[in-house]
């Protein structure tokens, strides 16, 4: 029963368009009637690979300080945004430290101000020849160990600081999180491996480029991605890096294309995953179709071709370009024209189609 009703189908198919095609109507009005004269127009000829996106930017997240694991918010494959904190350690040691430090570096400013005051005093006294050389000697002498014992307070409250800092691990870029080393409740210690990420904004393609394509991709002056919904994503001026030397099997070149730096979570490129790469190699000269040209019936693919008398349903092999355009395989001409709008054409014809096919059984 199937075949028989595709069988039908396909008959009932044909003869709509065998007998559209050979339907006579009286001429239409030029003003109810646009017509697209074709003309050859230059266009990028592309050469097209499939390719394989690849993380350049992988790292091993170490401990940089001693403390137990008390949070890792994030899982294996999550997607991490750069700045989010992905471990974080017991800090109570590390704020102990910090306070101790900046007491001791609040007790050395003390003590630099006041042999400052010192010093200033004695320098006074000694101009009006009332203490001895060695009096001043001893103020200055006091003066300097202050000040290097304020600075020795100061760097040691801004390593407890940083020490405090490192309790908290934060995402260097956005990426995926690859690998999980440690666990809550692990006590981990400096230079413990902790998080295995790679790097979405840093990202490159990898293809097997044809031998006797070589030459022409080293020329390439453009890049596209071809993106599973359908869109190009325009790279601009490749950075293309090709291998000097080829499969001997497949007799193929190792081809790498350096993506610019960007996040493409939002375009689905992920480490992994398969893409179509395409290559400017030069320019032809084409026939384009509009879209609302070019009519459909089932696989087949028909433009209205203007006729002294009438015009005539035209079969044509057609490549699709984008939303609005088909390239010209066959079929047609340049310097003919076609029907601007195959529908309204359409509906204008339909009472003299109705009149001359009858509904199949």
């Amino acid at each position: 029963m199937q075949m028989k009703r595709l069988v039908r189908q396909l008959t009932a198919s044909a003869t709509w368009v065998i007998s559209a095609m050979m339907i006579t109507v009286q001429p239409l009005s030029a003003a109810t009637t646009d017509w697209h004269t074709l003309t050859p127009q230059a266009q990028p000829v592309w050469l097209e690979l499939p390719a394989l996106v690849e993380a350049v930017a992988q790292s091993t997240i170490s401990a940089q300080t001693s403390g137990r694991i008390i949070e890792l918010p994030f899982d294996v494959n999550d997607l991490v945004p750069q700045g989010a904190v992905v471990v974080r350690f017991t800090d109570t040691e590390q704020k102990a430290r910090l306070a101790q430090a900046e007491a001791a570096l609040i007790e050395a400013q003390v003590r630099f101000t006041e042999q400052d005051k010192e010093l200033k005093r004695v320098q006074q006294i000694h101009q009006q020849g009332l203490v001895a050389k060695a009096a001043l000697d001893l103020a200055q002498a006091n003066f300097n160990a202050a000040k290097a014992r304020q600075q020795q307070a100061s760097a040691a409250a801004s390593a407890a600081k940083e020490q405090l800092e490192q309790t908290v691990v934060r995402a260097p870029y956005s990426g995926i999180l690859q690998q999980r080393l440690v666990e809550l409740g692990e006590l981990a210690t400096v230079g413990k491996p902790l998080l295995v990420g790679l790097s979405l904004e840093h990202l490159r393609l990898t293809a097997q480029l044809p031998q006797q394509q070589l030459q022409a991709a080293r020329q390439s002056s453009a890049a596209e991605l071809q993106l599973v919904n359908g869109s190009q994503l325009s790279l601009g001026a490749p950075d293309l890096t090709i291998a000097p030397q080829g499969n001997a099997l497949s007799h193929s070149f190792l081809l790498r294309l350096k993506l610019p730096v960007a996040d493409y979570s939002a375009q689905h490129l992920y480490p992994g995953s398969w893409t179509k790469l395409k290559l400017q190699t030069g320019s032809q000269q084409q026939l384009l179709l509009p879209a609302s040209a070019v009519l459909w019936r089932g696989e087949v693919a028909m433009v209205y071709l203007q006729q002294q008398s009438h015009p005539l349903l035209q079969p044509v092999r057609v490549l699709q370009m984008n939303d609005q355009q088909y390239q010209l395989l066959s079929g047609l001409t340049a310097g003919q024209q076609i029907a601007l709008d195959a529908q309204a054409m359409l509906q204008s014809l339909q009472p003299a189609a109705n009149a001359a096919v009858q509904e199949p059984q």
